[in-house]
């Protein structure tokens, strides 16, 4: 907002040497009937005058005067404040909102509250001074924040946290990023409370938790003209409201502006009542020549409802392989960001496996996080985050897999010759599957078999081995080592011996008679021979009979 070219001027004059003008002069003396009450927590050295020469001050409203805005109209403002802005929050609750509700009325009567008890002793000429940190008596929110103690200015206006020593005699609107902010400005002007006795007065009182804090203004001059400010502020404990009662305010000079509302610590927000002149004409409550007789502003805190839920956003998605020779893995995994415009946010997590821990394993395939984040309200909100654990895990043969299978062949075709590999996996084999198949007839000879297992990630390993058929030829020449081997007497074992020897040297046809005469003697000689090693000679005869398609009818060659 532009500044009036009055209040240029007045910075000129400010640069032309008033700075050495300024003195700052700590009242520590005070008379016995108005110092104040050591058990209200005021500290009569933390009064501060800063005085600024009358005749300054009268440089300042010359050039207000040769204003052609001001001395054109003397009602209408010539520097209004902006269009009133509020701000709402959905964080608001309980009295500490971030904006309120503004009312004003008047009122016929005595006042609410009687006269605070204590009084500020000042000097008479305690223009343009403040007070610091004065204690409130409790915890009083202001929009949003919290306070214990603030700072009087004897020109009509309170403000919170660190005080500003300017002479603040000129208002400069609200709301305004120019000092002072964070402020309640009663009536902000340029008064002059030293020259009535007894003229600030303060107190707490009440009971915890609706205790009160009270700050009046009681039949105070203007320093240029004749009007007069009788005012009251209260502070309410708990709501947290502002009320300021004003018996009597009138303003007389043409130079002065007057100020009445809050504002925050930024100066860009602020709330104040409009009022109607002596003339009718309906202004904010920042400039002009009008009076006000028992009116009542009231601000009190806006309480909403928190209904905005917190954001919450999961990390990535993770992906990992299987732990070694598990059908799962331990995985870590990172909180969420989780924030909320009011309140502290409470963080939970839900598993879609039922387990209850986060750092519980994941088994393998994928398990599904829900996020759930909650405010101080109860509002929520809820983000998903997947932990994808992947089998990467081929299956592995048992150590003891076969590596060389020796059959007997029992037909000329060969044998059929049948397996069964083990395999195990982390998470399950689903396939083994052998080529040449298990059950498959081979041909006398050696022959490779390959198996490959498979998992349901589509992991998988091979192993292989050999198949090896004996034909029927080397089956007889394993009997006849038998046959030496077992310890039968001579006169037995030799002519067994004999028969086999001969099929074994003659051609095939001979061979499958010989085999046949062997049967017999076995049979013949059987008193000398175990049970158990002539069940071998008979089942080994027989098979070798087989394998080289020995029959009655035709007696075709023994495959060697």
């Amino acid at each position: 907002m532009p500044r009036s070219t009055g209040f240029s001027a007045f910075f000129s004059l400010l640069r032309a040497g008033l700075a050495s003008a300024l003195t700052l002069v700590a009242i520590v003396s005070c008379s016995d009937n108005l110092a104040p009450k050591t058990d209200a927590g005021l500290d009569p050295s933390s009064i501060i005058i800063i005085h600024v020469p009358d005749s300054v001050k009268q440089a300042y409203y010359a050039s207000l005067a040769a204003d052609p805005v001001m001395s054109g109209n003397l009602v209408a403002p010539a520097r209004i404040s902006a269009t009133l802005l509020s701000s709402g929050s959905s964080c608001s609750s309980g009295g500490t909102a971030a904006s309120y509700t503004k009312e004003a009325s008047t009122w016929s009567g005595t006042l609410p509250e009687s006269d605070p008890a204590n009084a500020v002793a000042l000097p008479k000429d305690a223009d343009d001074g403040l007070i610091e940190n004065m204690p409130i008596g409790f915890d009083f929110n202001f929009y949003g924040n919290t306070y214990s103690k603030l700072n009087l200015y004897l020109n009509g206006f309170v403000t919170f946290g660190t005080a500003i020593k300017k002479p603040y005699f000129v208002t400069d609107g609200i709301p305004s990023a120019t000092d002072p902010n964070n402020m309640i400005s009663l009536a902000w002007t340029d008064w002059n409370p030293g020259k009535v006795a007894g003229s600030v007065r303060y107190e707490t009182r009440g009971d915890a938790p609706n205790r009160k804090f009270l700050i009046q203004f009681r039949g105070v001059p203007e320093v240029q003209g004749t009007g007069k400010l009788t005012t009251l502020l209260v502070l309410y404990e708990g709501t947290n409201k502002v009320e300021i009662y004003t018996t009597q305010f009138n303003m007389t000079y043409i130079g002065h502006r007057m100020t009445q509302g809050i504002e925050t610590a930024d100066g860009t927000l602020a709330e104040y009542v409009n009022a109607q002149t002596p003339s009718g004409l309906v202004t904010p409550r920042v400039r002009g020549v009008f009076s006000l007789l028992n009116d009542v502003v009231r601000f009190t805190p806006v309480s909403v409802k928190d209904q905005v839920p917190p954001s919450v956003t999961p990390k990535d998605n993770i992906i990992v392989g299987n732990d070694p020779g598990l059908a799962s893995a331990v995985v870590a995994v990172a909180r969420p960001d989780a924030a909320d415009d009011c309140t502290p946010v409470t963080l939970s997590s839900a598993r879609s496996d039922g387990e209850t821990s986060l750092d519980a394993p994941y088994r393998v395939g994928i398990t599904t996080i829900t996020w759930t984040a909650k405010d101080e309200a109860g509002n929520a909100s809820t983000a998903t985050q997947t932990v994808k654990v992947e089998d990467r895990e081929a299956p592995v043969f048992a150590p003891s897999a076969l590596s060389v299978i020796e059959v007997n062949a029992t037909s000329p075709s060969g044998a059929a010759v049948s397996y069964a590999p083990r395999a195990t996996d982390n998470v399950g084999v689903i396939s083994l599957v052998c080529d040449p198949a298990s059950g498959s007839t081979f041909s006398v000879g050696s022959h490779d078999v390959s198996c490959v297992a498979s998992d349901a990630a589509g992991n998988s390993s091979s192993r292989g081995f050999s198949v090896n058929v004996i034909g029927a030829r080397v089956q007889l020449f394993n009997l006849i080592e038998y046959v030496k081997e077992i310890g039968l007497p001579n006169g037995t074992a030799q002519p067994l011996i004999n028969q086999l020897r001969a099929a074994y040297d003659q051609d095939e046809i001979v061979a499958c008679n010989k085999l046949g005469d062997f049967l017999s003697m076995v049979d013949k000689k059987a008193s000398n021979i175990p049970a158990g090693e002539k069940e071998v000679m008979i089942t080994e005869a027989t098979r070798i009979l087989r394998a080289a398609g020995c029959t009655q009818s035709s007696r075709p060659a023994m495959g060697r």
